[in-house]
């Protein structure tokens, strides 16, 4: 190895630990607020039952449990605290990035892995789900160690990397059913690859299938049943060309511009093109590459054409476990851009995204809902024996996580002959108000106390004391 290569070798290998440190810094950046959403509250309140108890849960709902397994360890053993709950999604992304440090290096080198770690770090849609309390940076670390396991398989003699490829294909199938899609085919190109050049192989194949049905079997009744339910009625709204358009922008693009997506993709494009070209002269890495981006593109592929053929069952984020997959093969792409204007343009963009989308997702955290201010209020001002009144009905899921459920009650139900002390009601414009009808029979005194707000929905808070007990009204009706 000459100078420079030994120069090169070494900004790469700082490029690389350093992207690892850097990124994680930042995710570790965004948790300290109480700002959830509503998929992170049905969390939250799943993981207040025992092991039984989130497996009924899981069971009635869409997703597989092991996710709510480990963040109710973290609950046992941090009780209620929200940072120590995104930290528990903050470690598999750190154990992504490492993958690429230690596992696409040897597999591939450098190069590679340096841009697999920054690609990772800088695609806008990672940032945002790397501090969600939800199951997905846990599926992108199985997935992608997966794919990479699967990898070192069929090209080495060695058992260890079957093994390994199994538990992260069973994980990422009790942790999400796209990430078990795209652990499908993963083991599907694997089974091809080994019938075409390697048969000898098969038999640690189906050594593999067979351990990881036999670990999923408890579950795979649930599946089904699940499935069926999905088929016959489900939440997410009707797939459309233009929802498909907007999976680019979710997953390349910023809040503020469109042009960004369509420009990343247009590169990925082109990037696409020279591997597909060198993966055609027999390039082991390249066809590594075009494998490694068929798992998302067939994953999203799937889910639309089920979407469109039964019902929509899919949406943007549940692509997410296989990204980093996506990442794998950006970066093979990128390695081949020997001219240094052009790589240099190609990384200044790749920062660009993510500067402008941690920037976005700071906003998010810390600045796009007023829901530090309302926790600071309530617990400044709410009494026990005060009632919450609420005028958006369809928000009474996410205002249940943040005051207790039997203080709650819907503007048109509330019962204002019961005991209390006050009523804190939250206004929301353009909803059903506390009207002079409903409260004139009381001698109730209401103060505006300021504005406040949770998740996306801002509002005004009043405070409603009540005076003595009304009169009975006289009844109306004619002389008998």
């Amino acid at each position: 190895m000459n100078i420079s290569e030994k120069i090169r070798t070494n900004w790469l290998r700082i490029l690389i630990w350093g992207g690892v440190a850097f990124f994680t810094l930042l995710y570790v950046s965004l948790i300290f607020n109480q700002n959830v959403w509503t998929d992170e509250i049905f969390t939250l309140k799943l993981i207040e039952n025992d092991f039984a108890g989130i497996i009924g849960g899981t069971a009635e709902d869409v997703h597989p449990p092991l996710y709510y397994f480990a963040a109710r360890i973290v609950r046992l053993l941090a009780g209620d605290s929200l940072q120590a709950q995104k930290l528990l999604t903050i470690v598999p992304m750190t154990l992504t990035l490492l993958l690429g440090a230690i596992k696409v290096r040897r597999l591939f080198s450098d190069a590679v892995a340096c841009g697999f770690i920054w690609t990772l770090g800088c695609i806008p849609c990672t940032m945002e789900y790397a501090v969600q309390i939800r199951m997905y940076s846990m599926a992108l670390l199985a997935v992608t160690a997966c794919g990479l396991y699967a990898l070192e398989a069929f090209e080495t003699p060695k058992k260890t990397p079957w093994i390994w490829m199994t538990v992260s294909a069973l994980a990422a199938a009790w942790l999400h059913y796209f990430a078990l899609g795209s652990v499908l085919v993963i083991q599907g190109f694997l089974f091809l690859a080994l019938l075409c050049k390697k048969r000898e192989k098969l038999k640690y194949w189906l050594a593999a299938a067979a351990a990881a049905a036999a670990g999923y079997a408890p579950w795979i009744g649930v599946f089904l049943r699940q499935s069926a339910g999905v088929a016959e009625s489900y939440w997410i709204p009707e797939i459309t060309w233009t929802t498909v358009a907007d999976y680019f922008q979710w997953a390349f693009g910023i809040h503020k511009w469109q042009w960004p997506a369509w420009a990343f993709t247009a590169m990925a494009v082109l990037l696409g093109i020279v591997v597909a070209f060198k993966a055609a002269k027999g390039s082991r890495e390249d066809i590594a590459a075009l494998f490694a981006m068929l798992v998302p593109a067939l994953t999203a592929l799937t889910g639309v054409a089920l979407s469109f053929l039964i019902r929509p069952v899919y949406r943007d984020q549940y692509v997410f476990p296989a990204m980093g997959l996506f990442c794998l093969f950006f970066a093979v792409g990128l390695s081949h851009l020997k001219k240094k204007f052009l790589l240099f343009f190609a990384c200044l963009f790749l920062l660009f995204l993510g500067a402008v989308q941690y920037l976005e997702t700071w906003r998010q955290e810390y600045k796009s809902t007023l829901t530090d201010q309302t926790v600071a209020f309530w617990e400044g001002h709410v009494g026990e024996n005060d009632l919450v009144v609420y005028n958006l009905e369809v928000y009474e899921f996410c205002y249940s996580y943040y005051f207790p459920e039997e203080k709650l009650s819907y503007v048109r139900d509330v019962d204002l002959d019961q005991d209390f002390e006050q009523i804190w009601f939250l206004d929301t414009p353009g909803e059903w108000e506390f009207v002079p009808p409903q409260i004139l029979p009381y001698d109730l005194q209401i103060e505006y106390m300021g504005h406040f707000g949770i998740e996306h929905n801002e509002f005004d808070i009043y405070r409603v004391t009540k005076g003595p007990n009304p009169q009975p009204l006289p009844e109306e009706g004619g002389q008998g």
